[in-house]
């Protein structure tokens, strides 16, 4: 038995027909990490306005976790023709909330005895008589709308998965989040390793090489800036949480025996992966603490402090051109060294990268050969 109960400090009642009174909500998905729908039944419609609003926001970066019932759907079947319609029912959600239309940030669920409607993101809460269903905004609905950031958290951190753990996954392993971190990985790795190479080289085109253009590493001048490098830092900073899913789908096999083939080769990436990230990890900070020098050199800045210190007695009111140019040409010289010197730390870090991009391509190959719809959803025996 489960009875929970919440004081809402700020809501508003809403009531209406012929336009779905949880409008506000839906205008707040392309503002929203996070979408959670529960709902008694979601719209046959291909067309569907509802889903086309939550695969766009999936597809802008969104997680969606939908909760709904399938009508038709019994748990016994006394006539053939009961159980055809069912299955057509089954069958119609399926395809409607299939995970690989949405970007793979859709979590189905599935739970047989719901009659509950709530939609949330991470600024609205609605609660009322509306499901997630083009056709309900035909009937006259009510319900609340609440900013309160307490109920938000609860419903999204407590009565969700609470729900969620009654229910049926659309898939067998919820492998979804994983495969979509994992797309979110390679798109990131390949952006950074694209500004790391253009900020590190320059397009050169010469006689000797018959005009072709040929990409060179910039010795004049760098793009490598210290917002840069600590950018790439964060962004390796979030690896691990990114592939805890993987992790966790392992080790839902651990205590077999027998591991099942795919999961055995995914066992097997993610643990060359582990050995591999742990020495790329420590070395491309080691990279990057070595460009911090190239980063933060400032040209104008050391020939000033050269001039002020090193030729200040020297440099006389006609004497100060001479000294400043050569104040300059030093600093450049040492510029250009550094660059130079970095020209290995930098392919060694654009090498990693692509080593890094294979392996995540690898891992979710291996995920979405593991995908396999949930036996339990269709119980016709069609």
């Amino acid at each position: 038995m489960m009875l929970d109960s919440i004081p809402v400090i700020e809501g508003q009642a809403v009531f209406g027909k012929d336009e779905f009174v949880y409008k506000s909500v839906l205008e707040d998905f392309c503002d929203s990490k996070f979408i959670g729908i529960i709902t008694y039944n979601i719209s046959p419609r291909t067309d569907s306005n509802l889903l086309k609003a939550l695969k766009d926001a999936c597809i802008n970066g969104a997680k969606a976790v939908v909760i709904t019932n399938i009508p038709q759907r019994f748990s016994s079947y006394y006539t053939a023709q009961i159980a055809d319609a069912a299955k057509k029912k089954i069958d119609l959600y399926m395809r409607q909330l299939n995970p690989r239309d949405y970007a793979m940030r859709l979590s189905p669920f599935f739970t047989f005895n719901n009659h509950a409607k709530i939609i949330l993101t991470d600024n609205n809460a609605y609660w009322g008589s509306c499901n997630y269903s083009d056709e309900s905004k035909r009937n006259f609905e009510c319900g609340t709308i609440s900013t309160d950031k307490g109920l938000i958290e609860h419903l999204r951190d407590s009565f969700f998965p609470y729900i969620q753990s009654k229910s049926v996954p659309y898939y067998k392993y919820n492998f979804a989040l994983a495969i979509a971190n994992l797309e979110s990985l390679i798109l990131a790795c390949k952006e950074v390793r694209e500004k790391l190479f253009e900020a590190s080289f320059e397009p050169w085109v010469e006689y000797e090489t018959n005009f072709k253009e040929e990409w060179v590493f910039r010795t004049t001048d760098s793009g490598i800036s210290v917002k840069l490098i600590q950018g790439y830092i964060e962004f390796f900073s979030q690896f691990d949480d990114a592939l805890r899913v993987v992790n966790e789908i392992i080790d839902k096999y651990s205590d077999k025996e027998e591991l099942p083939e795919q999961v055995a080769l995914l066992k097997g990436l993610f643990d060359e992966y582990k050995s591999t990230f742990f020495n790329f990890y420590n070395t491309i900070m080691t990279l990057f603490e070595d460009l911090k020098q190239l980063a933060q050199f400032d040209t104008t800045i050391e020939a000033n402090r050269k001039l002020n210190y090193e030729y200040g007695m020297e440099a006389f009111d006609e004497e100060l051109n001479l000294y400043a140019e050569r104040a300059m040409n030093e600093a450049s010289e040492e510029y250009r060294e550094l660059i130079e010197e970095s020209e290995h730390t930098i392919r060694d870090a654009l090498d990693y990268l692509k080593d890094m991009i294979h392996y995540f391509e690898q891992l979710k190959s291996s995920l979405y050969a593991l995908l396999e719809v949930n036996s339990m959803i269709d119980n016709t025996g069609v």
